[in-house]
């Protein structure tokens, strides 16, 4: 069977765990070579690096770099900006959540918010548009937050939801001026997904805030990403994956 990204690099950011981790998978078995980054070594890293090697017959590069616990200049310096600007697809699965009402968002919250959820997925992008430009091929795939694919009011995510929503405009100028180039750039907003980093109580309140009452799968977002990825028809898009979720919800009647 034919793989959609044989002899293609692709970069995946937030790839050690969550989506990211799926993607990568699914990414290795599509036939890409996998550059992974995650914050912290761990066993659990080391097993995904085993697991795509086993999938693909690939060893992944995994490069680590806790993006929070260093200063944002030294990305300058990092593996990190290098695999970007040697990448055939890159996926920013990346990007800290920030749950405070405005009266409490202190300023190192505003400034993880704006560096890592707005400025770091720009960097990225930055980096890696010369080297698809010379190749005339690219794919880009960006990760937003539930509930960011417009102008919305927060009580207690503004600073989180403000910078996610500033992916819209990335997005977008990306696929205005370089579709020419062969290069693509996607936008995926979820809805509250299930992955391992949530607590079994957190688990229950987003369920329940949620149509039908359950949360997303990982792997359903990983599908979405992959149809993305795949149609070269599809540029500029922002997709909501998240049942209808709305703050605005009431029961019918």
């Amino acid at each position: 069977m034919e793989k959609c990204f044989e002899g293609k690099t692709a970069l995946v950011v937030g790839g050690s765990g969550g989506i990211g981790a799926e993607l990568s998978l699914a990414l290795a078995q599509e036939g890409a070579k996998l550059v992974i980054h995650g914050g912290h070594k761990s066993e659990k890293f080391d097993l995904l690096a085993k697991k795509i090697e086993n999938l693909s017959g690939k060893k992944p590069e995994m490069l680590v770099h806790n993006l929070l616990e260093s200063d944002f200049s030294s990305l300058e310096r990092s593996e990190l900006l290098d695999a970007a600007k040697n990448c055939d697809i890159l996926c920013v699965c990346f990007g800290p959540f920030v749950q405070k009402s405005l009266h409490e968002i202190a300023l190192c919250d505003w400034k993880n918010a704006a560096l890592f959820d707005y400025a770091l997925p720009g960097v990225l992008v930055s980096e890696a548009l010369p080297g698809m430009m010379a190749k005339k091929w690219g794919r880009i795939l960006l990760f937003g937050g539930t509930g960011t694919s417009f102008r919305e009011e927060f009580s207690t995510n503004a600073a989180y939801a403000g910078a996610k929503s500033g992916l819209n405009v990335l997005t977008a100028s990306v696929a205005a001026f370089y579709a020419e180039y062969g290069i693509t750039c996607n936008l995926i907003c979820p809805g509250f997904t299930e992955t391992e980093y949530l607590s079994e109580r957190l688990k229950s309140e987003l369920s329940k805030k949620m149509p039908m009452e359950t949360m997303i799968k990982s792997s359903s977002i990983v599908e979405i990403a992959l149809f993305l990825l795949k149609n070269a028809d599809i540029n500029g898009a922002t997709l909501r994956s998240d049942r209808g979720w709305s703050t605005l919800k009431a029961p019918l009647k």
